[in-house]
């Protein structure tokens, strides 16, 4: 263990995360970003697939320190403060574990969760892509594979992991037809391109229809749009971005009696996302939109730039108390504090790198 996880476990064993929270930013909402759990670790570790037990205890936590309250709901006008901090649960893309292992802990912990489906894969038997190239890498037999002139190599399970997460943000950085391309051109390397296209795993399986209906009855699970095709929405063009974006929306309203009036952006970075892609998600009749950029939420920020904390598979339960209070964020607020106070204090020939 290093001594920046050390330092934040015994900060959290005492209860400091709490006390400050409630004294830096009492009125700022947490929202956390889930995608899959799992009952076992893959063979392969990948970082948005989280053990149910650890799923567990994070919902436990929130239930003795949180009001966890739908998204449009903690970010409603008008809303009476709570006397406690406000969390929300969201889930990316749609896996059936979240009816399979979730839906049970959620369930006895009380705690609401908004789904957001990639809703051409419903009913379908594929998966998300990044799963099916995650799951290509668990089985393939070959030793390398090469994306442009990168090779990435495939001996040994840390070679994995690091070609999984590798490939995925090379892939996620092309436009529309360049993306389709490279990723069928991984895939036949892996040997599961094309026709050899292997069945998912249950951990990668996506939710049917029924299911999604099932799950909705209840009040307690909430289902948004994702898109209809994963597509990230600023690497393809205006029309196709909008025709993504409508018809995942049409997708959950035709499903669910009461769709979330949220909306996740695909990848959801900085990039992945700008005015034209919020203005087309108000234009559909959303009123909330969710990034995967972390921070805080302060109520009358902009509804189309929803900041997440997302959740990893390796993230203990020290880690995630300081995510869901803040405490990344206002540790970075010191350190700019400290930097711009020395920068004031330093004379001009001690700045390094000062040119202007």
């Amino acid at each position: 263990m290093n001594a920046t996880y050390l330092a934040g476990h015994a900060l959290h064993s005492v209860g400091a995360f709490r006390l400050l929270h409630r004294w830096l930013v009492p009125d700022r909402v947490s929202v956390l970003t889930y995608h899959g759990l799992v009952r076992d670790p893959l063979p392969v570790r990948d970082w948005c697939f989280l053990p149910v037990a650890r799923f567990e205890a994070q919902m436990a936590y929130l239930e003795r320190h949180f009001d966890v309250v739908h998204l449009e709901d903690a970010f409603a006008p008008g809303r009476p403060p709570s006397r406690r901090p406000v969390a929300c649960v969201t889930f990316d893309d749609g896996f059936a574990s979240v009816r399979e292992l979730a839906l049970p802990v959620l369930e006895r912990h009380s705690i609401p969760a908004t789904v957001y489906l990639v809703t051409d894969l419903l009913d379908s038997p594929d998966t998300v892509w990044f799963a099916r190239l995650h799951q290509s890498i668990c089985e393939t037999r070959v030793r390398e594979v090469r994306l442009g002139d990168r090779r990435y190599p495939l001996e040994g399970t840390a070679a994995r992991v690091a070609a999984s997460a590798g490939l995925q943000v090379a892939l996620k950085a092309l436009d529309r037809e360049a993306f389709d391309r490279e990723l069928e051109g991984v895939l036949t390397q892996l040997g599961f391109g094309g026709a050899d296209r292997a069945k998912p795993w249950d951990a990668f399986r996506i939710l049917t229809s029924d299911e999604v209906r099932g799950m909705s009855r209840s009040g307690l699970v909430r289902f948004g749009a994702h898109t209809a095709g994963h597509r990230i929405l600023t690497r393809t063009t205006r029309d196709d971005a909008r025709r993504e974006i409508e018809r995942s929306v049409a997708a959950v309203a035709a499903l669910v009696e009461h769709p979330s009036r949220t909306f996740a952006y695909p990848n959801g970075g900085p990039d992945d996302l700008d005015d034209e892609v919020a203005a087309l998600v108000r234009g559909a009749g959303l009123a909330y939109a969710v990034t995967t950029i972390e921070g805080p939420n302060a109520h009358g920020e902009d509804p189309y730039r929803i900041r997440r904390y997302g959740v990893g598979a390796a993230d203990p339960l020290a880690r995630f108390a300081g995510l869901v209070h803040h405490v990344r964020d206002w540790v970075g607020a010191v350190e700019q504090a400290l930097r711009r106070r020395s920068w004031r204090d330093e004379p001009p020939s001690a700045r390094s790198g000062s040119c202007q």
